[in-house]
């Protein structure tokens, strides 16, 4: 589980123990971990935290030792880790900032999804999930790396699927809706100069009539495509926001 320490990670961590998994939570921050992790043994689960950061390779290898060997093999991945990058028009941007975008969104899934491939096929099972975003399906000014590191992944998600085909492992990307994060909170109080007007206001109108999913209810969508209820799915890309049925589904799954 990248990306576990706030927002739809730590949600999605909750939400993975509670169904009976042993859970690895990864991130850059050691205090947002434990506090997940703490969590998730108040209610009950297990968890183990691993600092990582999934723009680095031989950190992504390091960290999947450390699980297999502390919990166990690893059959459920969760791509949660990143950043919203720059928001800024492309050639105004830091060069550096961009690229990061792309390393933590699209590498960084890349990374960890090669890192344990390689287990899940020998054992004929596992199930990876791509958080992506509907930033993927669109263009919008001002977060160019935002939108294309979504993009990829939600190609990579389609191509690694057929792959995949007769292994016994599959992978779906999910594109979760406007759900309140950091990120959200971000794009919200854009300045002009960040985002245009325009757009800022579709995130505060969205908020402001009710269509905002808690992260709780995002993780529970995460977790039933991750899990053997979603076993016909593999290569696709699904969006919440488009079919809110997922939602339902998903809930009634954990019920």
């Amino acid at each position: 589980m990248t990306g576990g320490g706030r927002g739809i990670g730590r949600a999605t961590a909750v939400a993975l123990a509670e169904l009976g998994a042993a859970v690895a939570i990864s991130a850059r921050t050691r205090l947002e971990l434990d506090e997940t992790a703490d969590e998730v043994r108040d209610r009950g689960g297990r968890a183990g935290v691993f600092v990582c950061d999934v723009s680095d390779w031989q950190a992504v290898i390091e960290a999947v030792g450390q699980i297999e060997s502390s919990i166990g093999p690893i059959d459920i991945l969760i791509n949660s880790a990143g950043t919203l990058g720059p928001l800024a028009r492309t050639w105004e941007t830091r060069p550096q900032e961009w690229a990061r975008t792309i390393e933590v969104n699209l590498i960084g899934a890349y990374y960890c999804t090669r890192a344990v491939l390689p287990g899940m096929i020998e054992r004929g099972r596992g199930s990876i999930v791509n958080i992506g975003s509907g930033a993927a399906s669109f263009a919008a000014p001002n977060w160019s790396a935002y939108a294309a590191s979504k993009a990829g992944l939600d190609h990579f998600t389609r191509s690694l699927a057929v792959e995949l085909a007769t292994t016994g492992v599959r992978v779906n990307s999910l594109h979760p809706g406007i759900v309140e994060t950091a990120m959200v909170q971000t794009l919200r109080t854009a300045t002009p100069d960040q985002l245009p007007p325009r757009r800022r206001k579709f995130f505060e109108d969205t908020t402001a009539k009710g269509e905002v999913y808690a992260p709780e209810t995002a993780a529970k969508v995460v977790a039933w495509l991750a899990s053997d209820a979603a076993g016909d799915l593999n290569g696709a890309v699904l969006d919440a926001r488009d079919d809110p049925s997922l939602v339902d589904r998903a809930v009634r799954a954990s019920r």
